[in-house]
């Protein structure tokens, strides 16, 4: 039974009723993360009045997250992944609840428990998936594995805000609650056995740094670590900025949180980008998308640098729609280079590019707000997108 865990390209081999329930978790998760993407960064701004303290509240909190996603193998010897999954979901409503307060200190607080609730969640879930999900079936996974949360990360961005601002202020936490607590009932009701490989340690455990230094040693992995930075520092900048921009050039939140969401809306495709990488290759894919994805941000940056925000707001989601390509198969040059006998402690520092990029992203868009209109932030994310693409064309030709 644990073999079927977050595997939809398995979901053939179980019943109706076991394929809807792992959908469901998928769905749950992404829908709990995506109704405050765009809210949050809104509140933040709107109880600190500036942009730039946005990105260093974002820069202090993700160094929580950092160290959560480093010390999850440790306790992995300690405990079972169920406890961890559990957890990190329990955690997720706690920060709902934090945010539900809506004061500077309790949004700050919020983000820390939500930063660690996702480094729980996500090496556990990547985890399952490398352990029952054959590696040559990876470019075919992922692309299905988005699209069950391309939905939820589609409606939840405007969802959140709308929510927010015209039922009740305290409704999107309640949803978000409730989305953590469906995933925990359908999880625990699955009744899973947890990998015998990943049982109580019997000997002293590895320091996170000796995970780090054996991560560097794999030229390959540093690649995929590195691509997978850049990716997600781009939707970092998008996910805060986007918003902010909307709301600073005259436009209501909702329109902000409706940004967010168009932007996210082609991550219904990603199938379609999955049979794009299995005829053309995932470096070429790589390669163009990144490619794309910079050529859009920094015509965005442009139109917003010549006071045109409605052309700037559209080649922003034009940018988004690229970088959903990168989406469906950024993950594989990772899942196709780590060892069996290495995941847990490779996975672990490999999913840290989440909390480098929430670290490093703020940290440099706060020094560049401090000389530079708000528009330059598009610009660092058409460079950033562009250097990805040139480090794409060194991935193996064959991946």
């Amino acid at each position: 039974m644990l073999r079927r865990i977050h595997s939809p390209v398995l979901l053939a081999n179980v019943s109706d009723v076991r394929a809807r329930a792992f959908i469901a978790l998928f769905t749950c998760d992404a829908m709990a993360r995506s109704l405050l993407i765009s809210l949050l960064p809104l509140l933040i701004y709107a109880q600190l009045g500036d942009a730039q303290l946005v990105s260093v509240a974002y820069f202090l909190v993700a160094l929580c997250g950092l160290a959560a996603t480093l010390t999850v193998p440790v306790v992995l010897r300690h405990l079972r992944r169920r406890w961890i999954l559990t957890a990190g979901a329990v955690f997720q409503i706690v920060s709902a609840a934090l945010f539900a307060v809506a004061t500077s200190h309790t949004l700050l607080l919020g983000l820390a428990f939500q930063v660690v609730s996702i480094a729980m969640l996500d090496v556990v879930i990547n985890l399952y998936l490398l352990d029952h999900v054959p590696r040559r079936g990876l470019t075919l996974f992922e692309p299905r594995r988005l699209l069950f949360a391309g939905g939820a990360f589609a409606a939840g961005p405007w969802l959140g805000v709308y929510l927010y601002r015209n039922v009740a202020e305290w409704s999107p936490y309640l949803l978000v609650g409730v989305a953590m607590l469906t995933l925990l009932a359908l999880f625990w009701s699955m009744r899973l056995a947890d990998n015998p490989s990943l049982q109580a340690a019997t000997s002293p455990p590895a320091t996170p740094l000796t995970f780090v230094r054996r991560f560097a040693s794999q030229p390959r992995l540093v690649l995929s670590w590195i691509l997978a930075l850049g990716r997600n520092g781009w939707w970092v900048m998008f996910f805060m900025y986007a918003p902010i921009y909307a709301t600073s050039v005259g436009y209501r939140p909702e329109i902000g949180g409706a940004l967010v969401s168009l932007g996210l809306a082609p991550m219904l495709m990603v199938r379609v980008w999955g049979r794009v990488a299995r005829r053309m290759g995932v470096r070429t894919l790589l390669t163009f998308a990144y490619g794309m994805t910079g050529v859009f941000a920094l015509m965005a940056a442009a139109a917003a640098l010549a006071d045109i925000p409605l052309v700037c707001m559209i080649v922003l989601c034009l940018a988004a729609f690229a970088a959903t390509a990168i989406d469906g198969a950024g993950n594989v040059p990772f899942l196709r280079a780590v060892h069996h006998y290495e995941r847990s402690e490779m996975t672990s520092v490999f999913m840290t590019f989440r909390h480098v990029g929430a670290l490093c992203i703020p940290g440099v868009l706060t020094l560049i707000l401090w000389v530079a209109p708000l528009p330059s932030v598009f610009v660092v994310g058409g460079a950033l997108s562009l250097s990805m693409a040139m480090l794409s064309r060194f991935l193996p030709r064959g991946l």
